[in-house]
């Protein structure tokens, strides 16, 4: 195999715990809310539901192939050129495209509220430059990095939620469903796409996982990462209200601006910030690493490494030249979710279905090898 390192099922759980958390933290109220309104939480509850059974999909679809990578599946149940050409097509129309959007995501983030005066370009080097480094150290090195960041994160999240607590307006999530089910269910399939059905990718991931408990691991990532995206949405609602969560762009943060302490603990949006940020980049560097892996797998490369560079430097350039600005990101947002329902929904149903034509075979020619 090109990825000789191994993952424990902690390491695993603790990548998708981030990777789900990764660059939704800070637009998902926003997404819900102007959808769902005050109903928002209940939208992210339905989408983290169907998004489990999607979890429970890959799982079942990766056991059928144990030990294989989805670049191989695709070979193993589509035919070897047929598997090729469609592995091209999934790394990049899908998981490169997923690599722009985070990066733009980035970007747009830093000029419009924290550096303002500091050039895009200069933004998406420096972090590309990062990522670049630690696609290039392995899974087992990035891993663990992921690692040492998780204390650090719940910590700050924990100081968030408790400072922010004071300032809660029950009535502000008042009265319960009162637009109906259907803006609710709208909701839901933002939530859902953005980042469930993501998650797909990881099947990348998880013949490199050094343990049995695949399932275990994939599944509590996804709910705890889920699980602190609904608590924010929630907060974001209770209070600043719909209104004002609707119309920021970035709500979460403006949320952390909030904390108000006795005069004394104020103005700490920069640890929201930092979550964004170190969440945002194990996600882009989860994203570069499946990429490069994928590619290199299904052009039969003897190292991934080598791709590292190049679609780093195709990553700067076209995430400036096909979303050349926020607007257009975030009117972007439609089409992709509907590659990621493609790519994350509809792709391994199909997949599922089919494999059970080939596993049989897959199975005889395994035991023949033996």
């Amino acid at each position: 195999m090109l990825e000789e390192g191994k993952i424990s099922s902690r390491q695993f759980t603790v990548l998708v715990l981030l990777y789900t958390i990764g660059s939704t933290i800070l637009i998902i109220p926003s997404i819900l809310t102007s959808t769902a309104k005050q109903d928002a939480w209940i939208s992210g509850m339905i989408g983290l539901g169907v998004g489990i059974a999607a979890i429970f999909l890959y799982t079942a679809l990766a056991s059928r192939y144990p030990g294989k990578n989805f670049s191989q599946m695709l070979e193993l149940i589509l035919g070897k050129w047929l598997g090729k050409l469609f592995s091209v097509f999934y790394f990049l129309t899908f998981v490169f495209l997923l690599c722009l959007f985070v990066l733009r995501d980035i970007g747009d983030f830093m000029v419009s509220v924290m550096m303002v005066e500091t050039p895009i370009q200069v933004i998406h080097l420096t972090f590309l430059l990062v990522v670049v480094y630690a696609v290039r150290h392995g899974l087992e090195s990035f891993s663990r990095t992921a690692e040492l960041f998780l204390p650090w994160i719940i910590l700050l999240f924990l100081i968030l939620v408790l400072a922010v607590a004071p300032q809660i307006d029950i009535f502000n999530v008042l009265p319960i469903l009162e637009f109906g089910l259907k803006p609710v269910f709208n909701a839901s399939f933002s939530f859902l796409t953005f980042p469930f059905l993501e998650l797909v990718v990881f099947l990348m991931i998880v013949p490199y996982v050094n343990t049995q408990e695949v399932r275990k691991g994939f599944i509590s990532g996804t709910m705890i990462g889920g699980c602190c995206l609904i608590l924010i949405s929630l907060l974001s609602i209770l209070v600043t209200g719909v209104g004002e969560t609707t119309e920021s762009i970035y709500s979460s943060y403006d949320l952390a601006k909030q904390i108000n302490l006795g005069g004394f603990f104020q103005r700490v949006e920069a640890m929201m910030a930092f979550i964004w940020f170190t969440t945002v980049f194990m996600k882009l560097t989860i994203l570069t690493y499946i990429v490069s892996l994928g590619l290199a797998q299904t052009f039969e490369l003897h190292d991934y490494k080598i791709l590292v560079f190049p679609l780093g430097l195709l990553m700067y350039v076209l995430s400036l030249d096909l979303l050349p600005n926020i607007s257009y990101l975030i009117e972007f947002t439609q089409t992709m979710q509907i590659y990621v329902l493609l790519y994350g929904g509809i792709v391994p149903i199909i997949l599922f279905l089919l494999s059970y034509f080939k596993h049989d075979r897959y199975m005889l020619d395994s035991l023949k090898k033996k």
